[in-house]
């Protein structure tokens, strides 16, 4: 509830009983619906965090279960990639061995070759050479065998070499078998992954944005305490002055005008009307002093209010009857209660700087049936 709407219930409402005894009542009834109006916009802020706070639990188990699970991902993928890596070398050293083996089989192909061509002309030719020149046959038999001998070693060999690069081969294919299972393993997890990581931005977002709900809703708490509070102490002054106006006869400033003095001593900043503060213009004035010097009542009255008001410190209201008020504020302490019936001239309260002075200043307003007067009018 806006200050200026306190000032206006505490100046504007509480007036003489012989004049606007229902409206005063009136004004009791008005602020306590709008303290019901306070507590009940109260009560749904604090279900509304409890439900929160819930939701706001539920969200942070999901992110954990959801980061868990990312980091699980991430291990397997890793683990994926370490085996793609090791398959990969594998191939890489059997196509080595192939390539190798492949060689080695030219090699052994042309020395086979070598052998049967020599075996031929050998076998072939110098058989009729042997028996025109009379040649050992003993000796060329045992040529012969020994060519034999060497062709089936070497064609053995020819076998083992085509044996291994068969299993070769056959590894080869069973490795690219894997690594494509894995590469699909391993595009899998990505995919996984990426949509785990989006659900997880998306929760850290829906919590960020429950978080600033909260906050917004706990600020609004403190603001709608502060004004329960306060409507509850502005209640409290209109019950008691309402209680205490029955045997109490006050006859208002009328009869005085002119003819009052400044409630305290000091350099009187005649301010009223001036703006003070974005649409808010001054409605009294301000008298610059001392800390401590007195604030006097500036004619008979009752106080109905006595307490700190945001922007006004702590704050004295005297109501002088006929539906005339004055407001004292700033003050440093105050030295009448609620209900004190205060004489003209009498001391009142201390001026201050509460309500965020920079130096000791007191606030002076005159009001009549809640409008602002012009104290400069008042004052002879």
């Amino acid at each position: 509830m806006p200050l200026p709407v306190f000032l206006l219930i505490v100046l504007g409402l509480l007036v003489n009983p012989a004049v606007a005894q229902d409206y005063s009542e009136d004004d009791k009834a008005s602020t306590e619906a709008e303290i019901a109006a306070v507590k009940e916009e109260l009560a749904e802020r604090l279900q509304a965090i409890e439900e929160r706070n819930a939701e706001l639990s539920s969200t942070e188990q999901q992110l954990r279960d959801l980061e868990i699970r990312t980091a699980e991902v991430a291990g397997s993928l890793r683990k994926t990639q370490t085996k793609l890596d090791s398959v990969n070398a594998e191939i890489a050293e059997s196509e080595r061995k192939r390539k190798e083996l492949q060689q080695k089989q030219k090699q052994q192909m042309a020395l086979l070759e070598d052998q049967l061509v020599s075996a031929y002309m050998n076998g072939d030719h110098d058989f009729l050479k042997m028996l025109l020149n009379q040649q050992d046959p003993g000796q060329f038999e045992r040529m012969l065998s020994y060519y034999q001998y060497f062709n089936t070693a070497r064609v053995e060999e020819i076998k083992v070499i085509k044996s291994t690069q068969q299993e070769i081969v056959a590894l080869t294919e069973e490795l690219k078998q894997q690594q494509n299972q894995l590469a699909a393993l391993r595009q899998q997890q990505e995919e996984q992954r990426s949509q785990l990581e989006q659900q997880q931005h998306r929760q850290e977002e829906k919590l960020a944005e429950l978080q600033q709900q909260q906050r917004k809703d706990r600020s609004r708490v403190g603001q709608l305490e502060q004004s329960r509070d306060q409507l509850e102490q502005v209640l409290s002054a209109i019950e008691n002055a309402l209680a205490q106006q029955k045997d109490v006869q006050l006859v208002g400033l009328q009869s005085v005008k002119n003819q009052l003095r400044w409630p305290s001593d000091g350099d009187v900043k005649r301010v009223f009307g001036q703006r003070r503060e974005g649409p808010v213009d001054w409605k009294g004035v301000l008298i610059e002093g001392s800390n401590g010097q007195p604030v006097r009542s500036i004619a008979n009255g009752r106080v109905v209010y006595a307490d700190w008001l945001r922007g006004f410190g702590l704050v004295i209201v005297v109501d002088h009857g006929q539906s005339y008020m004055s407001l004292y504020g700033h003050n440093q302490t105050l030295t009448k209660a609620v209900g004190d019936k205060v004489r003209k001239d009498e001391e009142i309260a201390l001026m201050g700087q509460s309500g965020s002075r920079n130096s000791p200043t007191l606030y002076f307003e005159i009001r009549h049936q809640g409008r602002p007067q012009n104290p400069s009018n008042w004052i002879r």
